[in-house]
């Protein structure tokens, strides 16, 4: 049972995206176990902690419990708010694989929080040498019409009961998607104005395209009974096109989770 995408971006279009990185680091580690690295069946839940960096001024780090849910039958998976098929054509030592899948997006900064759907599609090769994917993604909710390309490279080194999943991948964003992500609006500030904030971000618009560097380190601890304790730690880069504008006040963006799972 190996749909191992090995955990997304730091930025990558989602909740933070390493909700995904989570239960499909746990995956990882099944399929270690199992020593199986065929498709099979494999549900994943749990809970933990999200700690998110915020490059917005005034937001500072924000904590939130998140749940952990992922699920597998065949060709068909959920790993937290993405779902879609995965098609791996010729199993062996470095197998080619496709997944066309639909994934929810959440904006940052407690103002701009918005959840909007994307569709997209996601090619590449894993075996021995790891796993290098290429992404892209549109927006199919109609918000903001925006896309993003991503390319991306993880590595799991597998030790007994831990595993461990460095990666590094660049995030190619239109200007509709920076916007959509990192760009202030006019009713964004009115909502900020109107709950009495601290800080009160200025209207921002993004108006270029922006290119974001990142990285993460995933962690898991097999605890026996199917248990198993995720750490897992990102951070990114932001383009100059994000990190000039008025209501940033940081060049990075990281992303911290601490949790555990049961796997059945």
């Amino acid at each position: 049972m190996y749909h191992n995408q090995l955990g997304r971006a730091a930025t990558c279009a989602l909740l933070p995206a390493l909700v995904l990185a989570a239960p499909q680091a746990v995956q990882a580690q099944g399929a270690a176990d199992a020593g199986d690295a065929g498709q099979g069946s494999q549900i994943i839940v749990g809970g933990g902690v999200l700690l998110t960096k915020s490059p917005f001024k005034g937001e500072g780090t924000l904590a939130n419990p998140i749940p952990i849910i992922s699920a597998q039958f065949g060709p068909a998976y959920i790993d937290g708010p993405e779902a879609g098929v995965n098609f791996e054509p010729v199993p062996g030592p470095i197998s080619p694989f496709v997944s066309a899948f639909v994934a929810g997006r959440m904006t940052a900064a407690r103002d701009r929080q918005k959840f909007t759907a994307d569709g997209g599609v996601r090619v590449g090769i894993r075996g021995e040498i790891g796993e290098l994917s290429g992404e892209f993604r549109r927006d199919i909710s109609g918000e903001f019409k925006g896309s993003e390309y991503q390319l991306r490279y993880a590595y799991p080194i597998n030790m007994g009961d831990l595993t461990i999943i460095p990666s590094a991948q660049v995030n190619w964003l239109d200007k509709e998607t920076a916007n959509h992500m990192y760009g202030v609006t006019a009713a964004q500030r009115a909502k900020a104005i109107a709950k009495k904030r601290n800080v009160i971000l200025p209207v921002a618009p993004i108006t270029d395209k922006a290119t974001n560097l990142g990285g993460s380190l995933t962690a898991t601890y097999a605890m026996g009974g199917g248990v198993t304790l995720i750490g897992v730690l990102s951070g990114t880069y932001l383009d100059k096109s994000i990190h000039k504008s008025p209501a940033i006040d940081q060049k990075w963006e990281s992303t911290a989770i601490i949790g555990v799972a049961y796997s059945f």
